[in-house]
């Protein structure tokens, strides 16, 4: 992703989730950023949809184990890391326990799958236009052309979770987190979140 990229995806990033600003009292889009530079330093390959010069969505996986694209992601590490460190967080500690809410992986499955789709999100003012279900196909095809054999996806009731069953994705697991996204779930205090796996051959 190019600078100008980032951040219109930082800016759809801060539209839908919450990211734990409102835990750690975060100023600005501190939050997006961590999540995006978390997402480019996990990802093999980001595909994206554009109008015009406007992001209108991205999508991508990472790989198990991957030894591509080694010293780029050690530079988003490095990015990312600053973040965490910058005066914009202000309660370090409460944005790690956000986002280790969303650490559900049982150990059974663990290495259960060759990698994860890092990241699937459309412009809310673009959905309902098959947007997301191209981008999601095209990491499909790009995974699979990888010499991969399946994806996890993580996802949640504050997402469109059901949308990966009308993909060809099977739910295999399911928990309860506390919820995070308020203004996605109203004030209640846990969610169901999900597991999906995407058979890729």
């Amino acid at each position: 992703m190019y600078y100008s990229e980032m951040k219109q995806a930082v800016e759809l990033l801060s539209n839908e989730w919450n990211l734990g600003k409102k835990e750690c009292s975060a100023i600005g889009n501190s939050c997006a950023w961590i999540y995006l530079f978390t997402i480019l330093e996990e990802s093999e390959k980001i595909v994206s949809y554009k109008d015009g010069r406007k992001l209108v969505g991205f999508c991508g996986y990472s790989r198990n184990n991957s030894k591509k694209h080694l010293f780029k992601k050690k530079f988003y590490t490095i990015v990312k890391n600053k973040l965490y460190k910058s005066k914009n967080i202000k309660d370090l500690n409460a944005l790690k326990q956000y986002e280790n809410n969303y650490e559900y992986l049982p150990k059974e499955l663990e290495n259960y799958f060759d990698g994860e789709v890092s990241i699937l999100l459309v412009d809310k003012n673009y959905r309902g236009k098959s947007i997301g279900k191209k981008l999601l196909f095209e990491v499909f095809d790009l995974a699979k052309k990888d010499n991969m054999k399946n994806l996890q996806i993580l996802t949640d009731e504050s997402c469109n979770f059901k949308f990966y069953e009308n993909c060809g994705c099977k739910k295999i697991y399911e928990a309860i987190v506390k919820n995070q996204e308020y203004s996605k779930l109203g004030n209640i205090s846990s969610e169901k979140a999900f597991i999906y796996e995407k058979t890729l051959i």
